[in-house]
């Protein structure tokens, strides 16, 4: 979607720059959710110099002597850390979120102050769930919601601040599922689950990008008392990708394309673009599937419409 809309209003069809702004967006994606992994060690790492200087003050408090340490030691981390991806990465993320340490420890010392922090640290030693927990907890609450680190993002690359909900989804996602002390953290390696899913990729962007004018006019005939300009970009793109779904990818059932369209027009665009995204997709297929134009087979016949 955001490598579709960034071709709109070039004139021409360039479909190598198109792929090759394809591949540059899930080297981000994937960039991305390496510097959250790499965020929540930062974390831990302020904590160790926190729990260190306390030790070191002129009259430290019996709890500055004897230190929780529950977050330092979360067992998630450590697995999060023993990962060779993730070590990997560590250099280059490393160093943006050191150009960032003043911002960190100010959003750290908000964690130390929550209502759902203290409960973790009054559990003295947690569990897998409860370090599964905090873990999804400072993601959700912190950094999903936080301007200075959105700013922060959008400056270091343009495509970062539209895959933020995706990225920390996928990695509540990837934590959640380590249930036992001796599960792994198995971290994604690759945007894509595997060569077919690549290739989807790449023939919806050409689909598009080659029949767009063909797609505008499917449109104009389902829209009454409409011109097509009036549509939302955003809106009209969503129509395309859907569109290339019902005709050219027979394998994908048409009411899996719309409600997968629906749910991106929630993140992407305006309120009413559900309602108004699911009523039309809905019509143009039952037209397209009469004409012929839209041939559904095999697993794409499931709940046809």
């Amino acid at each position: 979607m955001q490598v579709y809309y960034a071709q709109q209003g070039k004139g021409s069809i360039d479909l190598d720059s198109a792929l090759n702004e394809l591949d540059r967006s899930t080297k981000a994606t994937l960039d991305l959710y390496y510097t959250f992994l790499h965020l929540l060690l930062v974390f831990r790492d302020i904590e160790n110099e926190r729990i260190e200087a306390s030790k070191d003050k002129y009259f430290p408090t019996d709890e500055d002597r004897h230190p929780i340490t529950t977050f330092s030691e979360n067992p998630i981390l450590e697995k999060i850390a023993e990962q060779h991806n993730v070590k990997a990465h560590s250099k280059t993320v490393g160093f943006f979120w050191n150009e960032q340490l003043e911002l960190l420890k100010r959003i750290w010392a908000k964690v130390r102050q929550s209502a759902y922090y203290q409960k973790y640290l009054s559990e003295r030693e947690a569990g897998t769930n409860a370090s599964v927990k905090i873990l999804t907890d400072i993601l959700e609450k912190e950094i999903a919601v936080n301007i200075d680190i959105e700013q922060q993002l959008e400056e270091k690359s343009i495509y970062w601040n539209d895959d933020l909900e995706f990225v920390i989804s996928t990695i509540i996602r990837n934590i959640k599922a380590v249930k036992t002390t001796e599960q792994p953290f198995i971290p994604v390696t690759d945007v894509y689950q595997n060569e077919e899913d690549r290739d989807f990729a790449i023939q919806l962007l050409k689909f598009c990008l080659i029949y767009n004018k063909d797609f505008d006019e499917i449109i104009e005939r389902h829209i009454i008392n409409w011109e097509i300009e009036r549509i939302a970009l955003t809106d009209r793109l969503l129509l395309h990708l859907a569109i290339s779904e019902f005709v050219y990818m027979p394998g994908i059932p048409a009411r899996v394309s719309i409600n997968e369209y629906i749910e991106i027009s929630k993140y992407y665009s305006t309120m009413k673009s559900s309602m108004f995204l699911n009523g039309l997709l809905e019509k143009i297929y039952i037209d397209l599937k009469a004409s012929g134009k839209a041939v559904k087979s095999g697993r794409g016949l499931i709940g046809d419409i």
